[in-house]
């Protein structure tokens, strides 16, 4: 085997590789370039996917005509001057790869003017080679026309898509930097169809209408800048969902990022409140000290490290958490179609009000069964008294419960309703609420569960459950939460381990998997006759969860069936 120098044509075409691998990879460098110059004003046109023809110009500040050849050539940039700079980069681009890489696997038309009423400079390339250079006039800015890409490497053309796939990439490229930029007005003409149009306002929030609409936006949770130090943007409602991460967005430092840290986060923000399998729509940004974040780490600049990684994770997902709660959103999901994609909510909060005057009556948790004891009259209570008034009629097959209002039919599901319930009471459990065993129980664990159980131990006592060794793999169950009742106590300590060693649970902490259990297991089940104090009771205690709108597994608790809808079922409409 003999070993060759490649030579310099070579050589470019396989570094254009690891940059250039679509049409949308073009937009995105040519828009980072624009996006660094400081431009206000960017218009991107393709034609055919961008397969034919790439046209960026932008207003920002021109290349002098003495620099301009320089720019196209490898690893020339006007970002960097020393190993240091690389510590704390500041600009999109960095590494002068990205014009040389489109200079390798397409003709490149390149005209910039550094100031307004100086000449500037156009010259154009093909075949990795500059052929021709004119001066120019005209208005301060740089146009960049990409055109024939791949045209001289078949092999790369055909792993292309069809036209409709590469435009959607492209779109979904100009999206990202809209939305990291929002004080920049960005167009995209599609084949001379306007496909996206940004006003620059400086305001997400108007980026974000001018992309998805404003019907979708107003349905989001602002985190407004300032609130906390470093991170802003739009999040959904926790029954606003899709069934996939698409619509998820990272930005760090005006960069679009795909980052599994930052996905955690979101994850662990929204738990319990979406269902498996479900993602909440995002748009985050944050701020960081350029040092903090090493963006160097990926050809195409997708991926970064954060030098904090636990601390990052630890604020957005406070942050995020904080946002969600703060709504206080316990009002039931409502839909005037049939429910496909997601789950829509009415504007006003329902007034739970009682059939009849009655005390108003706590659940136990035994059994899944309910008990009353005196406490105030919930009519007593802060919601709103402009609120429409609803009223329980009955069950269906005893696992809804349904009820009416001014708004429509109400549809409940007791089991995830209560679950609700269960749930957050067993979150401000103490170590007090404890039974002691008269005679402690001996369960035998595997290896697995005893090193989980001696992991969170102390947890476990914070629960009730106090556990401790006895032989190599027995333990000595002394006693259980309170809210166990007569349940069988060696059973509910092996679901509680099973489960948290299930994926699901896995990313919770060992009090919250407990929780998690013990309100699945103690709630009224599918199949449970109730009176109608009964159900009175239940929707009383979900609308003071906090997050009554589902269980949480993410479930919807309640479900409102709005007239308009029942008047499309006996078509009214």
């Amino acid at each position: 085997m003999t070993i060759q120098r490649l030579s310099s044509d070579v050589s470019s075409k396989i570094a254009a590789g690891e940059v250039i691998e679509r049409p949308a990879s073009v937009v995105r460098e040519l828009l980072d370039n624009a996006l660094d110059s400081g431009a206000k004003n960017i218009r991107i046109m393709i034609e055919d996917g961008g397969k034919t023809v790439i046209d960026v110009s932008d207003d920002g500040a021109g290349i002098a005509p003495a620099q301009l050849p320089l720019a196209i050539e490898r690893h020339s940039t006007s970002k960097l001057t020393s190993v240091d700079d690389l510590t704390h980069i500041q600009t999109l681009g960095f590494r002068g790869e990205a014009l040389a890489s489109i200079v390798a696997v397409a003709e490149l038309s390149l005209r910039s003017v550094a100031k307004q009423g100086e000449a500037g400079l156009e010259i154009h390339t093909r075949e990795n080679s500059l052929i021709h250079q004119q001066p120019v006039g005209g208005a301060r800015g740089t146009r960049a026309i990409v055109r024939g890409l791949f045209r001289t490497l078949p092999a790369r053309l055909e792993f292309l898509r069809g036209n409709r796939t590469e435009s959607n990439h492209v779109a979904s490229t100009v999206t990202r930097a809209a939305l990291a930029h929002p004080d920049v007005s960005i167009e995209l003409r599609d084949n001379e169809r306007t496909r996206i149009q940004t006003p620059g306002t400086g305001r997400l929030r108007d980026a974000l209408i001018a992309i998805y609409g404003t019907k979708l936006v107003d349905d989001l949770i602002e985190l407004p800048p300032g609130q906390t130090l470093g991170i802003e943007g739009f999040v959904s409602q926790p029954h606003l969902h899709r069934p996939s991460r698409s619509e998820i967005s990272f930005f760090v430092n005006g960069r679009w990022v795909s980052d599994r840290l930052l996905s955690a986060a979101v994850s662990d923000a929204y738990r319990s409140m979406v269902p498996s399998g479900r993602f909440p729509i995002v748009v985050l940004r944050l701020f960081l000290p350029p040092e903090e974040v090493d963006v160097n780490v990926h050809p195409a600049k997708a991926e970064i490290r954060f030098r904090q990684s636990s601390e990052v994770f630890r604020r957005v997902s406070a942050t995020l958490r904080r946002a969600l709660t703060a709504t206080g959103e316990t009002t039931p999901a409502a839909f005037d179609k049939p429910i496909i994609d997601q789950f829509f909510f009415p504007t006003t909060n329902v007034n739970w009000r009682p059939t009849a005057p009655m005390a108003s009556r706590t659940f136990s948790t035994t059994a899944g069964k309910i008990s009353s004891r005196e406490n105030p009259d919930p009519s007593t209570s802060s919601a709103a008294s402009t609120s429409p008034e609803m009223r329980t009629l009955g069950q269906i097959d005893q696992t809804y419960i349904v009820a009416i209002s001014s708004d429509g039919l109400y549809l409940i599901d007791q089991h995830a309703a209560h679950e609700r319930v269960l749930y957050e009471q067993f979150a401000s459990i103490s170590s007090e609420t404890r039974q002691q065993l008269l005679d402690p129980l001996t369960i035998a664990l595997t290896a697995e569960e005893s090193e989980w159980v001696l992991a969170h131990e102390a947890a476990l006592q914070k629960l009730g459950l106090s556990i401790s060794p006895f032989g190599s793999s027995s333990w000595l169950l002394r006693s259980v939460p309170l809210a166990l009742g007569q349940r069988n106590a060696a059973e509910y300590l092996r679901q509680v381990i099973a489960e948290a060693l299930t994926p699901e649970f896995r990313r919770l902490e060992a009090t919250e998997q407990a929780h998690w259990s013990m309100a699945c297991r103690a709630a009224i089940k599918s199949g449970d006759k109730l009176s109608t104090e009964e159900m009175d009771k239940l929707v009383v205690d979900l609308q003071a969860c906090d997050l009554g709108q589902t269980c949480p597994h993410g479930r919807p608790t309640i479900v409102l069936m709005t007239r308009t809808m029942l008047d499309k079922q006996f078509g009214r409409t």
